[in-house]
């Protein structure tokens, strides 16, 4: 029997909260999954302005703990009554920092994915070292980045990045779970020609010879591309593409040029997601203009239900 879905998403109560709430319902809905909320309030750090130390007892720090947790679960509570109609809904509020809640949470819940804000915390705009950044880099499941300024919406028109590394097909599996039945899957490969130097450019080849060349080379990972899609599981969405340029900018531009409703992005596994400093990936989720589900080639055998 296969085990339900799970999909975590954080709430800091900001002002992104309704829209990736909608985001987390569409998924749910689709997979027939259920929301665990998760609150995380980080440890309250009692402070005064005096120009002697001032000592607080224990018991009262203890209580203003406890009623602030209190009220973020109250909080919660009515914000899950809100979706339960339709999806079974937990909450869970736990006295931790965000990053710390939220990766400790998906693992021990088994969650599927995590569906999150791109600010991450309400903490400001998407910079290196948010909440949602450093989900991304320690997350054991695939984590849905929604940005703040696109509208929640049912994947009808994904972007997939393909490199042929262990990585590329659990993508194209979230793709066909993810995107709606009568929608598109573009398998993208972002193919970078070979470095031309001044004596190649400048001998005997020629400008038709150089073109010839490009054209073949061209040609020849369109090969690669079709060779990898006859070993998936045949599905009529895919649309295989293969664009002249860096990887990271080739899907980046499609999405907003298509437009794509989300971009699917993997980490070679001896990278990882901690090493997402200057990656594809880490060059996707910064500057598309849409939803970013990403992931690492260490998952695997996780994501195939294996």
């Amino acid at each position: 029997m296969t085990q339900p879905k799970k999909i975590l998403v954080p709430v800091d109560f900001s002002s992104e909260q309704s829209r990736v709430l909608h985001q987390a319902t569409i998924l749910a809905t689709q997979l027939d999954a259920s929301l665990l909320l998760l609150h995380c309030a980080a440890p309250l750090e009692l402070s005064t302005v005096a120009f002697e130390p001032v000592y607080v007892p224990a018991e009262v720090i203890e209580r203003f703990r406890g009623d602030h947790l209190s009220a973020a679960e109250k909080k919660l509570e009515a914000v899950a009554d809100g979706l339960r109609a339709k999806l079974a809904v937990e909450v869970h509020v736990k006295a931790c920092a965000p990053v710390d809640g939220i990766v400790q949470m998906a693992q021990e819940a088994e969650c599927s994915y995590i569906v999150m804000g791109s600010r991450g915390g309400g903490i400001g705009p998407f910079l290196l070292g948010s909440v949602a950044e450093q989900v991304t880099r320690q997350a054991s499941c695939p984590v849905v980045v929604s940005r703040d300024d696109v509208e929640a919406t049912e994947y009808k028109r994904v972007l997939v990045g393909i490199d042929f590394s262990p990585a590329s097909a659990p993508l194209v599996a979230l793709a066909r779970e993810l995107t709606a039945s009568g929608g598109e899957i573009h398998l993208v490969h972002g193919w970078q020609p070979p470095h031309l130097d001044t004596a190649h450019l400048f001998g005997d080849t020629g400008h038709e010879g150089l073109v010839s060349a490009l054209g073949a080379g061209l040609q020849e990972h369109v090969g690669y591309l079709e060779s990898f899609v006859a070993k998936l599981p045949e599905d009529s969405r895919y649309r295989l593409r293969v664009e002249e340029g860096r990887a990271a900018t080739t899907l980046i531009e499609l999405a907003d040029s298509l437009p794509a409703d989300a971009v699917f992005v993997g980490a070679h596994e001896s990278q990882g997601l901690r090493g997402l400093l200057g990656t594809v990936a880490d060059r996707v989720l910064r500057k598309a203009k849409t939803t970013v589900l990403l992931t690492e080639a260490a998952r695997d055998k996780a994501l195939l239900g294996s």
